[in-house]
């Protein structure tokens, strides 16, 4: 599956910025069912996970979309939960709106 990565507080840091705990956000459209990746952390402090959207959308991780500045996300989310359809090039440019680039992409069987 690729993966996207959509939110992160980490996305427009520039060196010298002050340390600040990371968070992330990926999304998958491509797979055969879409998924999340909400992960936070460094080194032996990270830690993170691949979801479905319906777990995504559960209320305790709410806190992880607001840390990754990703609430832009769910309504994208939402409409996946509901069965609508959602295309990868539909998030891109959204993405790209907000940062003014493409995002970067992972695989992940």
């Amino acid at each position: 599956m690729r993966f996207l990565r959509l939110a992160s507080n980490w996305l427009d840091r520039a060196e010298g910025d002050p340390f600040t705990w990371p968070y992330w956000i990926d999304v998958s459209v491509s797979g055969p069912e879409p998924a999340v990746a909400i992960a936070e952390g460094v080194a032996h402090g990270a830690s993170g996970g691949r979801f479905t959207v319906e777990e995504a959308l559960k209320p305790e991780w709410r806190a992880r979309f607001d840390k990754a500045e990703g609430t832009w996300l769910l309504p994208y989310l939402e409409r996946l939960a509901a069965g609508d359809g959602v295309a990868e090039a539909e998030l891109v440019r959204a993405f790209t709106g907000l940062h003014g680039r493409e995002p970067e992409s992972y695989d992940w069987d």
